[in-house]
């Protein structure tokens, strides 16, 4: 039951070659590595190679007693890195989805390294806020096609940080169209996602085998069919609440958004 246990450990968290340690830290957040995870001394000191590097993976297994994955990863990675040296895309990003993931990186550093009020949400990053200096260090690094948008935004104290990466991962190229104030509730059209982004789960080119949610989103149709029948029952990139073509399509009823008071509730397009 314990090497079962530590296998599936290791498949579903084992850091990519070309990930980010912070990225993928979050990814194992969002995987389940806070909620459904508890390993005791012995377990992680056996899952291996499991974040590429030796002194963290060390790390996982060194704390007495049962504990969440996700909090051996956190305590063994700010342990080992300063906030400084885990940053990756702190010169500049260039596509979004490096935005995206500059922004999932100094989220986790400003709730893991810094006393500021995002520091409650260690168990629960995408409901962190995008602090003054998380938004200036994001529109300091940002190339000028996307400088200009965010020179056009104001920031407030009450931003949060999902809602800038969605905003990120929508944009195109409508200087007209753009919100002068703030960040409004929906993206207009013209900001849909479109096929010449990748996949967000796999990060392959969108190919014709993809499929899009209500919220506009586009995957690769096996991708996102995975992602909601093992993961989450949301979209990837926005959180809108989202289901497979096969599933009753019920208005959730915790979900109190505006999109479904005021719309009538349509299936995720397959």
């Amino acid at each position: 039951e314990s090497q079962r246990k530590v296998q599936e450990v290791r498949q579903r968290f084992t850091r990519r070659p070309d990930q980010s340690l912070l990225v993928w830290l979050y990814e194992c957040w969002f995987s389940g590595a806070n909620v459904d995870v508890f390993l005791d001394s012995y377990e992680a000191s056996q899952v291996g190679f499991l974040s590429r590097d030796a002194v963290i993976d060390i790390g996982i297994g060194r704390r007495m007693g049962t504990l969440s994955l996700w909090r051996r990863l956190v305590a063994s990675v700010t342990e080992t890195y300063t906030a400084n040296e885990v940053i990756v895309y702190r010169d500049r990003w260039n596509t979004k989805l490096e935005g995206v993931n500059y922004l999932t990186e100094l989220t986790l550093v400003d709730i893991l390294y810094r006393n500021t009020r995002n520091s409650r949400y260690l168990d629960n990053p995408d409901a962190a806020y995008c602090t003054w200096r998380i938004w200036e260090a994001f529109k300091k690094s940002a190339p000028p096609f996307y400088a200009k948008a965010l020179s056009l935004l104001t920031w407030h104290r009450d931003l949060k940080v999902l809602k800038l990466k969605a905003y990120v991962w929508d944009y195109r190229p409508k200087p007209s169209s753009l919100p002068q104030d703030s960040f409004v509730e929906t993206q207009p059209k013209e900001y849909a996602a479109s096929s010449d982004d990748p996949c967000t789960i796999c990060h392959e080119e969108l190919s014709r085998n993809t499929c899009e949610l209500e919220c506009g989103h586009e995957f690769h149709r096996e991708c996102i069919r995975t992602w909601l029948q093992e993961h989450s029952s949301t979209c990837p990139i926005c959180r809108d609440y989202a289901v497979l073509p096969a599933d009753a399509p019920e208005r959730p009823a915790w979900n109190n958004s505006k999109r479904y008071k005021t719309t009538a509730w349509k299936r995720s397009v397959f």
